[in-house]
Parts: C-alpha cells; sequence; structure tokens
C-alpha cells in the first residue's frame, strides 16, 4: 500500500505551542529580556503615579505647601517619564517580534520550496497559501497591536494589586475576593469555548481563500462550459460556513461582557466601604483616592486583559497551524552530498530503479515493481497511452517522488537522502507545463545552483544552438517574461536550457515536444542531441519522430524495456 504523505491537520495539535515555538527564539533571547525590563519599568512608573497622587491629595487637604509643590513636581516627572517609557517598550517589543516573524516566515517559505512534491500536490494552493501568508499576517497583528497592550496590562495588574496592599490590606482583599472570582469563572468559560472556536474559523477562511484561488487559473474553462453559476454555489456554501463560524466566535468573544457587569458592581461596592473607613478615620482621603483610580484602572486592565486573550486565543491558533505546517514540511533523515570536486561536473552514474512501487493516495499502484537502469550517455524513451505512469515515472526518476517500495539510486546513492544541490546535479527534469518566473530571460536561466555569469549562459545557449533564437526575441535575453511573452515551446527551450546550466548527470524530458509547432519541435530536438554527450537522457514521449530517436524504450504502464 502506498504510504501516505505528511499532511497538514485541519485543527491541528494546540497543546505546549509556545514550547515548540520557543527555538525559533534563538537568537532574540537578549532583546526579549530588554524588551522585558522595559515593560517591567513602565508598568511600575504607571502605578507609582496613581499612588503619587494620593499623595498630593493628603498634602493638599494638610496644606503643606512645600510638601504639596514637591509632590506634584515628582507627579509630573512619573507622567512624563511614563509616557517615555511606554513608547520605548511598545517599539522595542514590537520590533522584536517583527524580528522572530520574519525568521518564521523565511523558514517556512524555505521548507514549503524543498517539501516532497507530493506534499504539495496533497494539498490545495489556497491552503498552504493561507499558511504562508493568513496565519503569519495575522501573528504580525498581533505582536504589532495587541501583545503589548496585553504585557503592559499583566503588569500593571500585578503591580497594582502590589500597591494597594500595601495601602490597605483589607480593602485589597476585600476587592479581590469580590472580582477575582467570577471574573476567573468568566474567562474560563471564555477560554473553553475560544480555540475550537477560532480554529473553525481559520479553517473555514482556509477553504474560501483555496476555493477563491482555484478559480483564478480556470476562469476561461468555467466560462466557457457556463459553470460559473455551479463553481458560485460551492463557494457560497464555503462563504456560508465562514459566516457561520464568525458568528460562533462573536457569541463566544460576547461572554466576556460580563466582565463589564462585575466591574460596575465591584466600584461602586469600593466606594461605599472607603467613605465608611474614611468616616470612621481608619484611612485617609487620600489613600481613598488611591483605591478608587487603582480599582478603576484595575479592573479596567482586568477587561482590557481579558478582551486581549481573545486576541491571544486566536493568535495561539495561527501558531498552532503554522507550527503544523513547518512539522509536516521538517526534512526527515540526514541529507549527504555527493562527492564532487569544485568546478568539476558530478561524476556520470547510472541512475536505477529497483522493484520500485508508487501510488497517489489508496489507489491501485501507478508503477508496480519496475527495475530499469539508466546508464551514463544513454537515451531512453518512455512510451504509452494517457495515465499509464509516464510522468509519474519520471518524476520518481528525478527524485521528485519517493517510491512507496524500492529504491532509486544514482551512482549507488539513494536519491532521498541527497541534499536538494546534489540531487539537481544529478538529475535535472524539464516538465511539460514549464513555469517561469517574474523577471527577463535572462534572469529565468540563471535561476540554477551557482549562478552564472552571463558569459557561461551565452556558452551554453551556443552549445544549444539557441542564441539566434534567443537574439530574435525583442529584447534578447532582457526579454520580460510575462503573460503572452513567450510560447509554449519557447519555454520549453528556457527551461532546457536553465536544465543544462545546471550540468545534470541525468536529463528527463516530459513531453518536451507535445503541443508545440514543427519548427520548435525541431529546435527542441536539436538542442537535445547538443546536450547529451555523456549525459544520460530520459524522453517522455508521443511523437513519432522523438520515439525514433531513442535506443532503449520503456513501454508503460508494463513497465517492459526494449532495445531497438
Amino acid at each position: 500500500m502506498p504510504t501516505d504523505p505528511f499532511l497538514l491537520s485541519e485543527l491541528p495539535d494546540q497543546q505546549r505551542v509556545f514550547r515548540r515555538a520557543a527555538p525559533f527564539l534563538r537568537g532574540h533571547r537578549r532583546a526579549l529580556a530588554v524588551a522585558v525590563v522595559l515593560h517591567l519599568a513602565t508598568a511600575a512608573l504607571a502605578v507609582a503615579v496613581t499612588a503619587v497622587i494620593g499623595r498630593v491629595v493628603d498634602a493638599a487637604g494638610s496644606g503643606d505647601r512645600g510638601s504639596l509643590t514637591a509632590r506634584v513636581l515628582l507627579l509630573l516627572v512619573l507622567v512624563l517619564a511614563t509616557g517615555l517609557l511606554t513608547w520605548a517598550s511598545r517599539l522595542w517589543l514590537i520590533r522584536v517580534g517583527e524580528a522572530v516573524l520574519a525568521g518564521l516566515r523565511e523558514r517556512a517559505t524555505a521548507v514549503v520550496a524543498g517539501a516532497p512534491l507530493r506534499f504539495v500536490e496533497a494539498h490545495r494552493g489556497g491552503e498552504l497559501l493561507r499558511r504562508l501568508t493568513g496565519e503569519l499576517n495575522g501573528l504580525a497583528s498581533f505582536v504589532g497591536g495587541t501583545l503589548p497592550d496585553l504585557v503592559s496590562a499583566a503588569l500593571v495588574l500585578l503591580f497594582t494589586v502590589v500597591m494597594l496592599a500595601a495601602h490597605s490590606l483589607v480593602l485589597t482583599a476585600l476587592l479581590l475576593v469580590a472580582f477575582l472570582p467570577p471574573a476567573v469563572l468568566i474567562v474560563r468559560r471564555f477560554h473553553r469555548r475560544a480555540g475550537p472556536a477560532y480554529a473553525a474559523v481559520a479553517e473555514a477562511e482556509t477553504e474560501v481563500s483555496a476555493r477563491f484561488s482555484e478559480s483564478l487559473p480556470a476562469q476561461e474553462q468555467l466560462r466557457i462550459t457556463g459553470a460559473v453559476p455551479r463553481w458560485l454555489e460551492r463557494f457560497r456554501a464555503d462563504n456560508e460556513r465562514l459566516r457561520a463560524a464568525r458568528e460562533h466566535q462573536v457569541r463566544t468573544e460576547l461572554v466576556l461582557d460580563y466582565l463589564a457587569l462585575i466591574q460596575a458592581v465591584c466600584l461602586a461596592g469600593l466606594l461605599v466601604a472607603g467613605a465608611v473607613l474614611v468616616g470612621q478615620g481608619r484611612l485617609s482621603v487620600g489613600v481613598a483616592v488611591v483605591f478608587v483610580l487603582a480599582t478603576r484602572e484595575l479592573l479596567g486592565r482586568f477587561e482590557d486583559l481579558a478582551g486581549s486573550v481573545g486576541e491571544g486565543r486566536e493568535a495561539h491558533v495561527r501558531l498552532a497551524r503554522l507550527l503544523d505546517l513547518l512539522r509536516a514540511t521538517a526534512p526527515r533523515g540526514e541529507r549527504v552530498a555527493l562527492p564532487r570536486p569544485r568546478s568539476e561536473p558530478v561524476a556520470r552514474g547510472a541512475l536505477v530503479l529497483s522493484e520500485v512501487t508508487f501510488g497517489y493516495g489508496t489507489g491501485a499502484a501507478v508503477v508496480d515493481g519496475l527495475s530499469l537502469t539508466v546508464a551514463p550517455g544513454e537515451r531512453l524513451v518512455v512510451v504509452g497511452p494517457t495515465g499509464a505512469g509516464k510522468s509519474t515515472v519520471g518524476k520518481l526518476l528525478a527524485g521528485l517522488y519517493a517510491p512507496d517500495r524500492g529504491d532509486v539510486t544514482f551512482a549507488g546513492q539513494e536519491l532521498a537522502v541527497l541534499d536538494p544541490v546534489a540531487l539537481r546535479a544529478a538529475v535535472a527534469l524539464v516538465p511539460q507545463d514549464v513555469a517561469l518566473v517574474a523577471g527577463t530571460v535572462g534572469e529565468n536561466l540563471a535561476m540554477v545552483p551557482g549562478r552564472p555569469d552571463p558569459q557561461r549562459v551565452r556558452a551554453v545557449l551556443a552549445e544549444l544552438g539557441l542564441v539566434e533564437w534567443v537574439d530574435a526575441l525583442p529584447e534578447g535575453l532582457d526579454t520580460a517574461v510575462g503573460p503572452g511573452s513567450l510560447s509554449g515551446g519557447e519555454r520549453q527551450l528556457v527551461a532546457l536550457a536553465r536544465a543544462v546550466l545546471a550540468d545534470p548527470a541525468v536529463l528527463v524530458l516530459d513531453e518536451a515536444t507535445a503541443g508545440v509547432d514543427r519548427e520548435t519541435a525541431g529546435r527542441i530536438e536539436s538542442a537535445l542531441a547538443a546536450a547529451a554527450g555523456d549525459r544520460a537522457l530520459v524522453v517522455i514521449a508521443h511523437r513519432a519522430e522523438t520515439i525514433a530517436r531513442g535506443r532503449r524504450v520503456l513501454t508503460m504502464p508494463a513497465g517492459t524495456v526494449a532495445d531497438r
């Protein structure tokens, strides 16, 4: 049975998320320590401002002008210092957070770019795009907006309780007993519901994004076949699922509104208790003012903290989904390089399939027990009807697929354990549908290990007999690649030249001449002949002219090899 690729989880593991994310903080821990110190100082000063206000009130009540002036000046200094430190601590924490996210973004992009092709094909493009962009953008928004407020609120809460306890243990105890139990119950209730609610929203958003992104390249076909209404029905169902998930999320967040009611009751009770104690002479007016101001601050900060918990829970889910992507795409096992002196081509060796079996999902095997040896300098043609597994064989030979059973080796070394540079030095594949990136023809040609200079590019083009073709382009190598700028056959020529620039020992071409005009097909065949040399060629073909050039023919799905 074929092994399943490492799949992403729709609802990934949300346990020990921050512990699993800790390794990505390496290199940022000193900066994080500075951020913690700045926030501690800011919170301490903010609480000190409230305490000094009480001292100012007492000094004003006693008529001591000297003490009043000194305390007012101290208050002004503390307010100014608090403002400056608040700005500095927020800026520092945001910078550190963005640096951590930048590293995560690069890591996630790199692992997806290096993930097995089978993994990429097993997922919808919109789902991978959502995890690479949507989750990181959501985390960036949290780091830039909510996280500084979350940290500040937590620290101010802690210091406020300590300050209040120093002024009156009785009032502090009454306040905590009246407020904390119901508040904790409300937050716990929210926390239990928030995880599934935010995960459901993230999953529904991914479905909508995937559905929409899949429709863009299929717009022409959808309109030709009149299938737009059918597609809109499916999109409407996904959108309704997202609406329902968001509605459930809002209902979950509304649980936190009960905190405002508890806050009002506690504040009213505190005012009554403070007035009684002041009337009994057990509490000064200044301390009563401190308690009123600090309690308003404490309860408001707790409400802010509880509100931020929702956004923090959402960020927690986003981080879990991102870590799930990194888990699923992490390299398995140690990769090795092929012996290769610097500046010399990789040694030519035999590419061997030994009892290879491969299938997609749980269906029947597409390739079943295939054994094949491609010797250096050989030209093998792979033929067979559509769906016979020809392209699958090409991807197995190129190391893009790992077999379910059996081995694929080059020069005695398994392709599965070669590092990417060594693998591409051993085998290169030119697919039937060539995708080029934004830029010029020259820049696309140079996208190979080692970044060949223009002289090397021109030399390879001359070797393949493609200089005349390139010079005939509107701006030669500087011709921009874009919609309609190059035909399918011309894209094949770019891909072929790029593959030769990598100087692989084995070159695999998947229907390189399919769907192109006779002149371009002839140009591709001539370039192939020039590229051969001691390099092995594996050509997947339908054209009779291409098949006739092969000395050995592999017929699929039978897997039989015949010499001509």
